[in-house]
C-alpha cells in the first residue's frame, strides 16, 4: 500500500510538498517520515525557515506531535521541540468558547515560542532552529489563547481552577500575568467558587497518577461523592476552570478528577499504554483513586459515591457498573457500549478502533469481550443515559444499546436524548440544553 497515495481511503495522515509555481512541480518535504502527519504553523520573517507541528505516527492516533522545522535552502526536515512531551493544548474544560489555545509563533528569525501540555498545564516553551528548548512558562493555569506581542510580552487569555476566564499580558522573562480584564467579575462577587485540591496517588503497576478533588461548599460529614471520568482518552483534566465541577460542589458533591493512564501530558509510554488495553490497568486507575480519596477524606459517605463520564468517560462508566457494584448510580454520556456496531459508524472512521484497539472487523469476538454491553448481566447500579441525537462520534445507538440492555436486566434506567445536540454538547452546545443536562444529572442522583 502507497503510505503516500492521497486517493487511499485507509491511509491516515498529511504529508507536505514544495510547489514550484514556474515549473509546475511539487517535492516531498516530509520524505524521511512517510508514515507522518503534519500541518503547517509559521514561517520565520526571512521566509527561509518553516515550522510544522505532526509526528511520525508510530503510536497511531497517540503518537504526540512535535515541533519540525524545514530548512529550505538545505532541504532538511527535523524535529525541533523538547522529547517526550505533547506540543499544543489538551486540556480539557467547559467553560471557554471560541478559543483557539496559545499559537506556535516566531519570535525572531531565529527562535519561536511553542505550547506544551504537561501535568495538567499548559506551559510555554522557547525553541530555536538547532533544536535547543527551554521553558519559558510554567504556572498552574491554563493559556487558552493568544499572542506575541513582542519577544518578552505575550497577550493571553487564562483559566485556573478557581478563575473561569481573565484577559492579561504575560511577561515571559518572569512567568507573571497583570490581569487587563475580568469579564467575569460580577458573577464571582456574587458566587462562591470552591478551591481544588491537587494530589498524586499510586495507581496500577504503581504508575504515579495525577488527581483533583473538588470538596463540596458544605463540607459536613457524611457528603456524597462523584467520581467523573474524562473524555478521549488522549486528553486530560488539569489547571483550568470546569462549570459543572463547580455545579456539583454547591449541590453538596465532592467531585473526583482523575487523569488514569491513556490520557495526555504524561509522555509517549503514558498515553499508549491503553492501546488494545481499554478497560483494565486504566479501570484499575480509577479504582485505586477513588479509593485513594475515600481514605483521605473520610467525611465522604462511602455508600453514596456515583460515577459519571463522557465519550471515553462514558465507555468506562458503562465498564465499571459491569464489573463492580461500589457505586449508587451512574451517569453515561455520548458513550460506546458496543465496539463491534461501532465500528465504521462513527466520523472518527474505522482507523480508531483498529488503532486503539489493535482489532479489527475480522476479530468480532475480541471486540464483543472488550464491549461494556457483554457484560450488562452484571449490572445492579442505577444507570442515567444522556446522548445527543446529532453525535457522529459516538452514534446515538450506543446509547440506546446500553439502555435497552438495562431494561432487559430490570435494572433502574433513564434515557434522555438531546435534540440538536452534538458529540459535544456539554461544551458547546445550545445554553438552554446545557442547563438542562446539568438538571438532568442532578436529578438522576438525587
Amino acid at each position: 500500500m502507497d503510505k503516500l497515495n492521497p486517493d487511499d481511503e485507509w491511509v491516515y495522515g498529511a504529508s507536505v510538498y514544495e510547489y514550484d509555481i514556474a515549473s509546475e512541480t511539487a517535492r516531498l518535504v516530509t520524505e524521511d517520515i512517510p508514515e507522518g502527519s503534519f500541518s503547517f504553523e509559521a514561517v520565520n520573517e526571512s521566509e527561509d525557515y518553516f515550522l510544522f507541528t505532526g509526528n511520525d505516527f508510530s503510536h497511531a492516533f497517540v503518537t504526540l506531535d512535535k515541533i519540525y522545522g524545514w530548512d529550505r535552502a538545505n532541504h532538511t526536515f527535523e524535529s525541533l521541540s523538547v522529547e517526550d512531551k505533547y506540543v499544543g493544548d489538551l486540556i480539557i474544560g467547559d467553560f471557554q468558547q471560541k478559543t483557539k489555545g496559545f499559537p506556535i509563533k516566531w519570535l525572531d528569525d531565529d527562535s519561536f515560542v511553542y505550547p506544551v501540555t504537561e501535568h495538567g498545564k499548559l506551559k510555554l516553551y522557547k525553541g530555536d532552529k538547532t533544536a535547543g528548548s527551554k521553558c519559558l512558562v510554567d504556572k498552574p493555569f491554563h493559556i487558552t489563547d493568544g499572542d506575541v506581542v513582542d519577544a518578552s510580552t505575550f497577550a493571553v487569555t487564562y483559566s485556573d481552577l478557581t478563575t473561569p476566564s481573565v484577559l492579561g499580558l504575560l511577561n515571559a522573562e518572569t512567568g507573571e500575568v497583570t490581569d487587563l480584564y475580568n469579564p467575569n467579575a460580577a458573577f464571582e462577587d456574587t458566587h462562591q467558587i470552591t478551591p481544588v485540591e491537587r494530589f498524586w496517588y499510586k495507581g496500577a503497576d504503581d504508575w504515579d497518577i495525577q488527581g483533583w478533588y473538588v470538596p463540596p461548599v458544605d463540607k459536613s460529614e457524611n457528603h456524597p461523592a462523584v467520581l467523573y471520568i474524562h473524555g478521549g482518552p488522549q486528553v486530560c483534566y488539569g489547571e483550568t476552570f470546569f462549570h459543572e465541577m463547580q455545579k456539583l460542589s454547591a449541590e453538596g458533591y465532592g467531585v473526583i478528577l482523575l487523569n488514569p493512564r491513556g490520557g495526555n501530558g504524561y509522555g509517549q509510554d503514558f498515553v499508549a499504554s491503553i492501546l488494545g488495553d481499554y478497560g483494565n490497568k486504566d479501570y484499575e486507575d480509577l479504582m485505586l483513586g477513588t479509593d485513594y480519596v475515600l481514605e483521605q477524606h473520610p467525611e465522604i459517605d462511602q455508600s453514596n459515591v456515583y460515577v459519571a463520564g463522557g465519550s471515553y468517560g462514558g465507555f468506562m462508566t458503562n465498564w465499571i457498573v459491569g464489573h463492580t457494584d461500589r457505586f449508587k448510580a451512574a451517569v453515561t454520556q455520548r458513550c460506546i457500549s458496543n465496539w463491534v456496531s461501532f465500528y465504521g459508524t462513527s466520523d472518527v472512521g474505522a482507523f480508531f478502533v483498529e488503532f486503539q484497539l489493535k482489532r479489527d472487523v475480522s476479530q468480532m469476538e475480541d471486540l464483543w469481550k472488550m464491549s461494556p454491553l457483554a457484560y450488562t448481566q452484571n449490572i445492579k447500579t442505577p444507570l442515567l443515559v444522556i446522548h445527543g441525537q446529532e453525535d457522529l462520534r459516538c452514534p446515538q445507538e450506543q446509547g440506546e444499546q446500553m439502555y435497552t440492555a438495562m431494561k432487559k436486566q430490570g435494572v433502574r434506567t433513564k434515557l434522555i436524548l438531546f435534540p440538536k445536540s452534538s458529540h459535544g454538547l456539554s461544551r458547546a452546545g445550545l445554553p438552554n440544553l446545557r442547563i438542562e443536562r446539568l438538571n438532568e444529572i442532578s436529578n438522576w442522583m438525587k
